[in-house]
């Protein structure tokens, strides 16, 4: 039953994204690639690697806080690892978090709860620049006349605050933290159930003895007002990459945009994916951005074509990277305990 949902699911995904490209027309697609500037397209891919190094930079500043000195390169492929189980699951896509923990924990001296409350730190920062993002998005919607974007962005902001302050209670209440963990923890199993069943036990145990730990890390994070100054500038700083991406997928298919219009779509979206029922929001993230860029005035061929360049570097590229490490790593990773 399982591996027929989840094949189902895939094909989903698969026909939703051969639909756009049949939308956006197969000769108008090979068309503008076959003008398309390779080095712009190099250069995107540059800046998305240099995103992944400052979120790894970001949450090492909250590790070596709270005095876990993990090497710098467990900590990108704890990035990349937890990027990969993240791409493969639905909605929140917390899956990854609870694998980056235990990878990141045995690959130190640190311990489950303090270390999976840097992780959580990491995530809820990331929704500050977006929300400052998302209302400079709507300002800017509502500057060019677009009322109803205007109004969708207006909602979409509210819906994330819900979400962060949701996040804060859910940080600071055991039972709550309790039941997501094991959630994400489950997720896990299902993904990789022989390496995962027979340490499932031993996790859970650690984790539920971890999260007082936890809680008391939590309340440390935000003291140390320094270290979040630092995190939160980070965070700026990859979004504001993130956004400078996508700008230049658009210029290496020689189509000038305005980066507003990126940055409306890309906040947009990155709100709705919080929600979808497909792993990683494939063909739904594809499906949606092509309908904002359509909605913003942008080409159908241009925006369907840029769209699935863009995922191409953000979701594919590390899914199978992270599947590699993972793979390679496993959770029997040799702990140096």
């Amino acid at each position: 039953m399982r591996k027929a949902k989840k094949a189902g699911v895939v094909t989903l995904a698969a026909l939703l994204i051969l639909a756009l490209i049949w939308i956006a027309g197969v000769r108008e697609t090979v068309e503008i690639l076959k003008k398309a500037n390779p080095s712009l397209f190099m250069l995107a891919i540059f800046v998305f690697i240099v995103t992944i190094i400052l979120w790894a930079l970001r949450w090492d500043v909250f590790l070596r806080g709270i005095g876990v000195n993990a090497n710098f390169r467990d900590v990108l492929r704890g990035i990349l690892i937890g990027m990969f189980v993240n791409n493969v699951t639905p909605g929140a896509r917390g899956g990854g978090e609870p694998v980056r923990m235990y990878f990141i924990a045995k690959r130190s001296e640190g311990d489950y709860g303090p270390i999976f409350a840097t992780i959580m730190a990491d995530r809820l920062l990331d929704l500050i620049p977006v929300f400052t993002m998302l209302i400079l998005s709507s300002w800017y919607a509502y500057s060019i006349g677009a009322r109803r974007m205007t109004w969708i962005l207006l909602i979409l902001t509210f819906l994330l605050f819900l979400l962060l302050l949701i996040g804060l209670l859910v940080m600071l209440n055991r039972k709550r933290m309790e039941k997501i963990i094991n959630r994400g923890l489950t997720f896990a199993v299902k993904i990789s159930p022989r390496r995962m069943k027979k340490w499932e036990e031993k996790i859970r145990d650690m984790i539920e003895n971890g999260i007082p730990q936890f809680q008391i890390t939590v309340r440390m994070i935000l003291k140390r007002k320094r270290d979040f100054a630092t995190a939160l500038l980070l965070s700026y700083v990859f979004w504001a990459l993130v956004i400078l991406r996508s700008y230049l997928v658009f210029l290496s298919i020689n189509y000038g945009i305005d980066i507003e219009k990126v940055m409306v779509v890309q906040m947009a979206t990155i709100v709705i994916s919080l929600v979808s029922i497909i792993p990683g929001g494939a063909g739904i993230t594809e499906t949606i951005n092509s309908g904002l860029y359509l909605a913003l005035g942008i080409d159908k061929s241009i925006a369907i074509t840029a769209t699935l360049l863009e995922r191409l570097i953000s979701y594919w590229g590390p899914t199978v990277v992270g599947g590699v490490l993972t793979t390679h790593f496993g959770i029997g990773v040799k702990s140096k305990r």
